[in-house]
């Protein structure tokens, strides 16, 4: 038999296929599962980039010189075991370090002095002295007081603890050295120290451009696309699988490689990108046309003119070929429309 032959004979049966709509619920939980999906493969993803960006000498060189600022600037401990630092006011809260009140007191203290400090010998003497004429207005405003008593009073040139205060020693480290150093010098420190900004700055590139940028962008090929060429006939991802809803385009049959992958496309480039600058709006609308639409579409389907289907007991096909020979046949015309469902 000829082609044309062949194709005569195709043109004259008569066969009907025809699928439902996939239920909403059931589309919401599929979305879910991908979504939760996508979490895991995103962390996984983030961990190892992490991991590789760590390794480079770009990175380490950044952290040695960030270590060393924190340490050296006395608004820092470093923690024997592991290596790892901490904000002083963090280290001396933490009870696996057993600081009794006067000993935070007097850490915290020396802190503030060696800042002062380090700020002159690194920065300039200017700038030390607006720190220190900063702490001594902190240290005598009126506000500052226990059972209405300043905490500090001032004795010649000097600032003390004032006598008359009944304040513990834990009282003014929690209510007064504490503060300083969590609102006033870390703020110092990063306005005052340029050295100190830009590793911080370099700290937050490598975070957002080597790691949480590369596993946002990688991880959606893993659970959006290469499913899609995994359960081909459907197009479906692990979360449609599970719940046994496939894709079909406006003839009903299975969505050519070229249209799954503009469908990916839109999706990828205005649901999972566009949404990350404009406030999750595309997302919005997409999720809007998908609840109240009449064939319950989103953004990419409807612009593809897809539509999603239930294939818990149907059969989804690439062509009316394939229709044909499967042995699917009667004798009413071909009906290629989908059957809406509440």
């Amino acid at each position: 038999m000829s082609e044309e032959e062949n194709r005569g004979y195709l043109d004259a049966q008569k066969v009907e296929i025809k699928y439902t709509y996939a239920r909403f619920y059931r589309r919401v939980f599929a979305n879910l599962t991908d979504f939760i999906i996508f979490a895991f493969c995103f962390v996984g993803l983030f961990l190892g980039c992490r991991g590789i960006t760590m390794a480079t000498p770009a990175y380490q060189e950044n952290e040695t010189g960030l270590m060393s600022i924190r340490t050296e600037s006395g608004l820092y401990m470093v923690y024997p075991n592991s290596g790892k630092s901490a904000d002083i006011v963090s280290f001396l809260m933490d009870d696996s370090n057993n600081y009794t009140g006067f000993a935070k007191m007097d850490i915290a203290r020396e802190a503030v002095d060696t800042f002062i400090h380090y700020v002159a010998v690194n920065v300039d003497i200017a700038s030390s002295e607006k720190v220190q004429k900063d702490y001594d207005e902190y240290r005598l405003n009126p506000k500052l007081a226990y059972k209405n008593v300043s905490f500090f009073k001032k004795e010649g040139d000097a600032i003390i603890h004032n006598p008359d205060c009944e304040a513990k020693a834990e009282d003014y480290f929690n209510k007064a050295y504490a503060p300083y150093i969590d609102e006033h010098a870390q703020g110092y420190l990063v306005t005052l120290v340029p050295s100190y900004l830009e590793k911080v700055h370099n700290e937050s590139y490598f975070l957002i451009f080597a790691e949480v940028m590369p596993a946002y962008l990688l991880a959606p090929f893993i659970v959006y696309l290469l499913p899609m060429f995994i359960f081909r006939r459907g197009r479906m991802t692990f979360g449609k699988a599970l719940y046994h809803i496939g894709v079909v385009d406006k003839n009903l049959m299975v969505p050519s490689y070229k249209r799954t992958l503009a469908r990916f496309a839109i999706f990828y480039g205005a649901e999972l990108i566009l949404s990350v600058f404009t406030f999750a709006i595309p997302f919005l609308v997409s999720a809007s046309l998908m609840a109240f639409s009449r064939a319950h579409q989103g953004f990419p389907d409807y612009l593809l003119r897809l539509y999603e289907v239930d294939t818990s007991n149907s059969k989804l096909y690439f062509s009316r070929e394939e229709i044909l020979l499967s042995g699917v046949g009667g004798k009413k015309p071909v009906n290629f429309k989908p059957e809406y469902e509440d």
